[in-house]
C-alpha cells in the first residue's frame, strides 16, 4: 500500500485522538526527583512567608522512629514538617492556587516579582520532600482557617486531578496556637519520604539564606529555638555568639572590615534603557580569629562556620541562592584557584530579580552563575582587593608567629612539636618510678639551675617550677664543664634537656641560630625562616635522643658514660674545625 491508499482522517478523528498536555499522575512523581536539597525545599516554603510580609515564621520538624524497607535497622527520621508564619495570608481565591504550577499569587509593582520568579517553587519544594501537602491559611484574626491539600498518592491512583477548592477546617491545635488572633498561614509537610539532614543543618541554611531579613527584624524559630543570622563576611548581627558575648562581658563580638563596596550598572532586559545594579562587598575577618593557625580549623572557628566559610555569597532580592566557589572568579583571568586562607575574605554579590538573566537563574532558585561576561567584570574589580585580602593575612600571621615565638623563647617551637609527637610514641620507661617528692626535688633543682644567681627568689623560683611543670618537654640552658652537650632529665610527666652553654657547638651552632631572628629585617624574612628550620631541627635532634633513651629503664651509667664522650669528641673535633678555618 502506497501512501495514497492510506485513509485520511476525519476532522472528528483528530480531535478524538488527541493527548492531555501532560499525565498528572506520572508527572508529579517524576517532579519530585529535581535537584532540590532538604534545606532548599524548605526554603522555597519559607520565601512564600517571607514574601507575606511574615514577621515570625515557625518551622517545625517531626521525628519518629522509622522501618524503611530497603534498611535493616529502624532509624529516626523526620516524618513531618510545618511552616507556620503570621504574613498577610491568602483568601479563598488564591489559596489553591498556590500549589498549582506555574502560579505565581504574589507580584511586586509594575508586575515585577519579588523572590519567586516561575511560581513553581513552594509545590516542587515540597514534593521533593513529601507526598502530602496541606494548607491552611486566614486573611484576618477573627475569621476561619481555610483549608487545602495536594497528596501524591491520591493523585497517583487518578483519584486527585485538581486541587480542592478551599474548605473550612481548624488545623492542628499546637499550629494555631502560634497564629492567636491573627492573619497567617500554615504549611504541613506529611508522609515525609525523601528527607536528609537534622535540626543543626536546617538552622545553619535558614540563617545564612534570610540573613538579610533576620538583620532586619525577621524571627524565626526552629522546634522553638531561634534562629540567629550567619554572615560569612561576619559583619551583620545580632549572631548567637554576640548574644553569648553580651551576656558573658557585656561586649559584643568583633565584626569584620569592610575592604570595598562596587556596583556595577547593567542594562534590564526587555526595557527602554532601564538599568539596576549588581552590588559587591568585601570584608577581612577580625585579626584576632585570622591569625590563629589551622586556616580556620580551630574549635572557636569551627563554631563560627569559618572553615567553611569558601567561595562567594550570591544573593537575589536579598535571599541567598548560591554560596560556594565561582569558578574563574579570583585571580586572574584564567585561574580557578582558590586558597586556604580565603577563607578569611569574604565576597558577597547582590542583585535584583530585574537582572536574572547576567545570572542565570535555574526554577529552583538553587544556583546564579554569572554570565562569562559579567564574570569577568566582577573579576576585575575584586582581583586587587582579593590580592590586598591574602597579603594582609600572610602579613598578621608572620607577625603572630614571631611574636608567639619571642614569647615562647628561643625553644618554644622545638618544645611544641615534640609535645604533639609525644602522644604517637610508646611509652617512656625513665622517670615513671619516681616518688612525687623525688620528682619536686629535681624540679627544685632544675629550676635552681636555670635562675643562677635569682635562685633565692621565691616568685621567680615558683614561677620558673611552674614553666618547667606545664612543658612535656622543655629545655633549660645550664653552664657545665665545657666537654659535656646536654643531660636529659626524666620526670613523672616531663622530660628536661639540660642544654649546656659553655660547649662549642652551642656556642658556634646555636647560639647564633637560637638570637634574634627578628633584628634582620623583613628583606630577610626568608633566611630568618631557613635558621629557625635548621635551629629547630637540632633541637629536635635532642629531643628525639632523650625520648630514645627513656625507652629503656636500666643502664644509666652507659648512657650517661656515652653522653660525656660523645660531647667530648664533638668539642674537639668542632675546636680542631675553628683553627683549621682561622689559619
Amino acid at each position: 500500500m502506497n501512501e495514497r491508499e492510506y485513509p485520511m482522517p476525519q476532522e472528528e478523528t483528530m480531535q478524538d485522538s488527541s493527548v492531555a498536555l501532560i499525565r498528572v499522575d506520572r508527572m508529579y512523581e517524576s517532579l519530585r526527583y529535581n535537584d532540590y536539597s532538604a534545606q532548599n525545599g524548605l526554603g522555597e516554603i519559607v520565601d512564600n512567608s517571607v514574601e507575606a510580609g511574615a514577621a515570625n515564621i515557625h518551622v517545625k520538624l517531626t521525628v519518629d522512629k522509622v522501618k524503611r524497607p530497603e534498611k535493616k535497622r529502624v532509624s529516626e527520621e523526620i516524618t513531618e514538617i510545618a511552616v507556620i508564619d503570621d504574613g498577610c495570608g491568602m483568601p479563598p481565591d488564591t489559596l489553591h492556587r498556590c500549589l498549582a504550577l506555574g502560579e505565581s499569587i504574589r507580584e511586586t509593582k509594575n508586575g515585577k516579582r519579588g523572590i519567586g520568579r516561575f511560581g513553581v517553587g513552594m509545590t516542587l519544594g515540597s514534593i521533593s520532600l513529601a507526598r502530602r501537602i496541606e494548607v491552611y491559611s486566614r486573611t484576618r484574626g477573627d475569621e476561619p482557617f481555610l483549608y487545602t491539600f495536594i497528596d501524591l498518592d491520591d493523585i497517583q491512583q487518578r483519584e486527585l486531578l485538581r486541587i480542592p477548592a478551599p474548605i473550612v477546617r481548624t488545623p492542628p491545635a499546637a499550629y494555631a496556637a502560634l497564629l492567636k488572633n491573627t492573619s497567617g498561614t500554615i504549611v504541613i509537610l506529611k508522609k515525609c519520604d525523601r528527607i536528609e539532614g537534622d535540626q543543626k543543618e536546617f538552622s545553619n541554611y535558614l540563617g545564612r539564606t534570610y540573613r538579610k531579613f533576620i538583620e532586619r527584624g525577621l524571627k524565626i524559630t526552629l522546634n522553638d529555638t531561634p534562629v540567629y543570622l550567619h554572615d560569612p563576611l561576619y559583619m551583620a548581627g545580632p549572631t548567637i555568639f554576640d548574644v553569648q558575648k553580651l551576656q558573658a562581658e557585656g561586649i559584643l563580638e568583633p565584626k569584620a572590615t569592610l575592604l570595598g563596596e562596587d556596583r556595577i550598572s547593567l542594562d534590564i532586559p526587555d526595557t527602554d534603557g532601564e538599568k539596576a545594579d549588581v552590588v559587591i562587598r568585601m570584608s577581612l575577618l577580625p585579626k584576632e580569629w585570622r591569625t590563629e593557625a589551622g586556616d580556620g580549623g580551630g574549635p572557636d572557628a569551627r563554631k563560627r562556620k569559618i572553615d567553611q566559610n569558601e567561595g562567594v555569597s550570591i544573593l537575589r532580592a536579598d535571599r541567598e541562592v548560591l554560596y560556594t566557589h565561582v569558578p574563574y572568579i579570583t585571580g586572574q583571568k584564567g585561574e580557578a584557584r582558590a586558597l586556604d586562607i580565603d577563607r578569611w575574605w569574604g565576597c558577597e554579590i547582590s542583585f535584583p530579580p530585574e537582572l536574572d538573566s547576567y545570572f542565570q537563574v535555574r526554577y529552583i532558585k538553587r544556583g546564579a552563575e554569572p554570565i562569562v561576561s559579567l564574570r569577568d567584570q566582577i573579576r576585575d574589580i575584586i582581583k586587587g582587593t582579593v590580592k590586598t585580602a591574602r597579603t594582609m593575612i600572610r602579613q598578621d600571621r608572620t607577625a603572630k608567629k614571631t611574636a608567639d615565638d619571642t614569647a615562647a623563647g628561643a625553644f618554644g617551637k622545638a618544645e611544641e612539636v615534640m609535645a604533639k609527637t609525644e602522644g604517637s610514641l610508646p611509652k617512656s620507661k625513665k622517670g615513671k618510678n619516681l616518688t612525687e617528692s623525688e620528682d619536686e626535688n629535681k624540679v627544685d633543682h632544675l629550676a635552681s639551675a636555670a635562675l643562677g644567681k635569682e635562685k633565692d627568689n621565691p616568685d621567680k623560683k615558683a614561677q620558673k617550677k611552674a614553666e618547667i611543670r606545664d612543658k612535656p618537654y622543655s629545655i633549660e640552658p645550664v653552664s657545665y664543664p665545657k666537654t659535656i652537650l646536654f643531660e636529659p632529665v626524666h620526670l613523672l610527666k616531663n622530660t628536661v634537656i639540660k642544654l649546656n652553654v659553655n660547649h662549642p657547638f652551642y656556642k658556634n651552632v646555636l647560639e647564633p641560630l637560637c638570637g634574634n631572628l627578628e633584628e634582620d629585617g623583613p628583606e630577610d624574612s626568608a633566611v630568618n625562616q631557613q635558621r629557625r628550620d635548621i635551629k629547630n631541627a637540632i633541637l629536635l635532634l635532642l629531643f628525639a635522643y632523650a625520648k630514645a633513651e627513656s625507652m629503656f629503664d636500666d643502664h644509666e651509667d652507659l648512657f650517661e658514660s656515652l653522653r660525656n664522650q660523645w660531647g667530648t669528641v664533638l668539642a674537639a673535633a668542632l675546636n680542631q674545625y675553628d683553627r683549621e678555618v682561622q689559619s
